[in-house]
């Protein structure tokens, strides 16, 4: 073989392992950052709208009781823990990225469509309408539990391409695209104005559907709002994701599954798994997942969903059995909502104040705690995130944690020592920040896991989370009168705190220290002059 052909050889294996790599920097321009947030805006739009209006169809259906309310929680979140991982492993395998995301829009989509179906079936029965209406079902409890299992069925639809769709957005999409630190659009960035996006859904989506029950004085008209939302955002989602994907080369490059060394990244067809290589599947999942340096603050994190004074379905379904009108508890949660909103704005300044301040202590050259511990490989420090990061998100983190625990202490006490008017009022008013560290935690994993495990793992903890949101049921279901309510609330108080204990032990692992009491001390000092 002649020089010439090996040189041709040569120039086209390095083609060939050229298209492997994307072939531009990371990085979006303004109008691709738009587009990303609209599609993801309308994805949460439906998810946080249909998360609330599920509530209030289950309440409506089943009153009284918080037993239905807890069960439905039950059966979706047990759902979600035996398949979230094989989300998580789907998103992280499937080669494209744009199928991906637009599977997981079309069949949430869907799911809500016939869901709605049979949530009307169920509350057009005559005992259930308040007024006389064209369409009336005679009643019949058999035929309403079957129903409703069948509406719920479709909910974990709901539920899992919902998940599937922020793990494909946050896990792979915004990672992937993310500029380096600093520069504009970068990972901080991104996940900040996502974050609000979520909040602000979170706040006017229940709302709305809020404005349009009460206003109809009818639920059913609630079902048929929720299901033409979701039909008029598909078009929009799909358009706006689809505009992204053209337009970045990074997302266009079809990812490879990881091939031992030597062998070329060839996909082959999936054959069939049997149901107990799907269950050896999970547990690969979870070793994977408590492998990581960020499984303790992951599961602190998962912890906080044990706490059943927030916005679900437990306390909802609690407040309208006390007699509280259906504008109150919407406006309510608005000011809960609020100040979640404000935290996307207070974190990220958060995040680089702590950063830098620790980084002007140590000058980078200190202890290096942080940078010397190996979490993050070298080359993917410049695209996740610097030291000055890290240290940020830590610290911030332990603020985060805190100020729940201090924020939700007055609520326990509310609810045990005064009446029960006025232990609503404190309750409704006292949790406003109770998910505020949540994003930040989020970014934690981001940047410690490594990025062919990072929606494997994302799959894993929504497992880990649902966990600890079935427990959660569980309890109410234990305790499901109004008047045993204080118990809950007890038991939540005690989830916050462990959660509390975890996260803080490891911060001072992983940094060594939680306060410098050298700086407390000069302060001490010039305070005294």
């Amino acid at each position: 073989m002649d020089s010439n052909s090996e040189g041709e050889e040569m120039m086209e294996l390095m083609s060939a392992q050229d298209e492997q790599l994307p072939p531009t920097t990371p990085g979006l321009t303004r109008a691709q950052a738009v587009r990303l947030y609209v599609s993801h805006a309308f994805s949460t739009w439906n998810a946080r709208g249909y998360e609330f209006v599920a509530i209030l169809f289950t309440a409506a259906a089943y009153p009284d009781t918080l037993v239905a309310a807890a069960l439905r929680m039950i059966i979706i979140y047990l759902a979600m823990i035996i398949l979230s991982s094989s989300i998580g492993s789907w998103v992280q395998n499937a080669p494209d990225r744009l199928r991906t995301l637009l599977t997981t829009i079309i069949v949430n989509r869907t799911s809500v469509l016939i869901g709605s179906f049979f949530w009307l079936l169920i509350l057009s029965q005559e005992d259930l309408v308040k007024k006389e209406m064209v369409f009336v079902l005679p009643k019949n409890d058999v035929l309403k539990h079957v129903i409703f299992v069948v509406a719920v069925t479709f909910g974990i639809i709901e539920r899992l391409s919902s998940s599937g769709n922020l793990i494909s957005m946050e896990r792979d999409w915004v990672v992937t695209v993310a500029a380096p630190p600093g520069q504009p659009y970068d990972l901080t960035h991104l996940n900040a104005v996502m974050r609000r996006i979520d909040l602000v859904c979170k706040l006017i989506s229940p709302i709305l559907i809020s404005v349009v029950i009460s206003a109809t004085d009818s639920v059913r008209i609630g079902v048929i709002y929720s299901a033409l939302t979701s039909l008029i955002s598909l078009p929009i989602e799909t358009i706006s994701a689809k505009g992204v994907w053209n337009s970045s080369p990074v997302l266009r490059v079809p990812k490879s599954r990881k091939q031992p060394s030597g062998t070329a990244s060839v996909p082959a067809p999936a054959p069939a798994v049997p149901w107990t290589s799907r269950i050896l599947q999970l547990f690969k999942g979870f070793e994977m997942y408590f492998s990581t340096a960020v499984w303790v603050p992951s599961v602190a994190l998962a912890l906080l969903h044990f706490n059943m004074m927030t916005w679900r379905a437990t306390f909802i379904t609690y407040l309208i059995n006390i007699g509280y009108s259906l504008p109150v508890i919407t406006a309510a949660r608005a000011i809960g909502s609020v100040f979640e909103i404000s935290s996307t704005v207070a974190t990220p300044l958060g995040i680089r104040y702590m950063g830098k301040a620790y980084c002007q202590h140590q000058n980078l050259a200190g202890e290096g705690d942080e940078l010397e511990v190996g979490l993050i490989e070298p080359r993917e420090q410049q695209h996740a995130a610097d030291g000055q990061t890290l240290v940020g998100l830590q610290r911030f983190g332990l603020w985060g944690v805190s100020w729940q625990v201090l924020n939700l202490a007055p609520v326990v006490v509310a609810l045990w020592a005064i009446s029960s008017s006025m232990e609503k009022q404190e309750t409704t008013s006292s949790f406003a920040s109770s998910t505020s560290p949540d994003w930040g935690w989020s970014l934690l994993t981001q940047v410690l896991v490594h990025a062919h495990q990072r929606s494997k793992f994302a799959g894993v903890e929504t497992s880990v989370v649902n966990v600890f949101e079935i427990l959660g049921a569980g309890t109410a279901i234990s305790f499901p009168r109004t008047d045993q309510f204080k118990w809950l609330s007890l038991a939540s108080f005690v989830a916050v705190m462990i959660s509390w204990a975890l996260y803080t032990g490891w911060v001072k692992e992983q940094r060594g220290h939680l306060l410098h009491w050298e700086k407390l001390g000069l302060w001490s000092r010039t305070s005294r002059r």
